[in-house]
């Protein structure tokens, strides 16, 4: 059985702020604030960019370009779907940050946690609603770093703490809140996926191992991204070989080495600036990770689904998007038989 690919990208590909005519060096939260003021114009221009490079679908991002802002924007999922429909596009997923999904395991007390933890599933309920009206079945979200950041720029935090393997308890309690979401969002048709993040409890091929069989293999999927993988130092291709047939949704980015998570220091978004530029786009020549092999595993495990070519706040992204699936119709597709 050959691969039959379905493209996306999601929309953090666009997020580069010189692509909208903005500082080069504008921060991640100004750029936030510009969007949040009048959305529209910014998802008009990004479906328009996703069909123009001939993508099939696209995959929400994290703010501002999720679901809740394509809400704003369209008034209701259903224009939401009309929007996607004359454009020839589908959704492949919709991604959120794991916000609420942390809140709940920093409750300070059991009050708390009851309170975050319905904060969590009424999130998800709602998000899930948006996905069933708009046809797609994947949400996509994430799990906690495995170790603390230094938040003081240029300190780093000590290495053993993301060398050490993780915490087992810590482990079973994430794959229960993943469960409970999995649960709400099965009950409007759709299926969590979890985002192999580099650095996080979920991109290490232990702990993927892990929560994949402490889950439900029918509401709780993966979303494996070689790229962050490949920089947390861990292997892509094991990961795909035993688990891409419960994938909905892979990332095909590739990354240009390992970067230790200790020497990320600062705010979030500063470590997320220092990531990407360790990002490589599909084909770039310069990436660890093995296309050939990726592509024939699988094949191998007859795998379906969506391939999100993406890259982070790209300065140029209807070429590198057009660079990654020229590549695979280049040098893979052909190799699909080769097995």
């Amino acid at each position: 059985m050959s691969l039959t690919m379905r493209w996306s990208t999601d929309l953090v590909t666009y997020f580069a702020s010189s692509y909208w005519g903005m500082a080069p060096d504008l921060p991640h939260d100004a750029f936030e604030r510009e969007v949040d003021a009048d959305p529209k114009p910014f998802f008009d221009r990004m479906l328009d960019a996703a069909a123009e490079v001939g993508l099939s679908g696209i995959e929400l991002a994290p703010v501002p370009g999720g679901w809740v802002n394509a809400l704003r924007s369209y008034g209701s999922a259903a224009a939401f779907k009309s929007e996607l429909d004359r454009r020839g596009l589908q959704m492949s997923s919709s991604y959120v940050l794991p916000v609420l999904l942390k809140a709940v395991l920093d409750a300070p007390d059991a009050p708390a946690r009851r309170e975050a933890e319905r904060a969590l599933h009424d999130d998800t309920a709602a998000h899930a609603a948006f996905l069933r009206e708009v046809g797609c079945s994947t949400l996509v979200t994430s799990t906690i770093p495995r170790a603390e950041f230094s938040d003081v720029v240029g300190v780093p935090a000590p290495a053993a703490d993301f060398d050490a393997p993780a915490d087992s308890a810590l482990l079973a309690e994430i794959a229960d809140l993943l469960n409970g979401i999995g649960a709400v969002a099965a009950a409007e048709g759709v299926h969590v996926a979890v985002h192999t993040d580099a650095y996080s409890l979920a991109s290490r091929t232990a702990d993927i191992d892990s929560l994949m069989s402490a889950t439900d293999p029918d509401t709780v999927k993966l979303c494996i991204d070689a790229g962050h993988i490949a920089l947390d130092g861990g292997d892509p291709l094991a990961v795909v070989e035993k688990h891409s047939t419960r994938a909905p949704v892979l990332h095909w980015k590739d990354c240009a080495m390992h970067l230790p998570p200790h020497t990320l220091s600062g705010p979030p978004m500063a470590r997320h600036d220092e990531m990407i530029k360790y990002f490589r786009v599909l084909g770039s020549g310069d990436g660890v990770v093995d296309w050939r092999a990726w592509t024939k595993l699988l094949d191998r495990n007859d795998w379906e689904g969506w391939a999100v070519a993406e890259i982070d706040m790209s300065p140029d992204p209807q070429r590198e998007i057009l660079q990654g699936i020229d590549f695979f119709n280049r040098e893979l597709a052909g190799d699909r038989h080769r097995l």
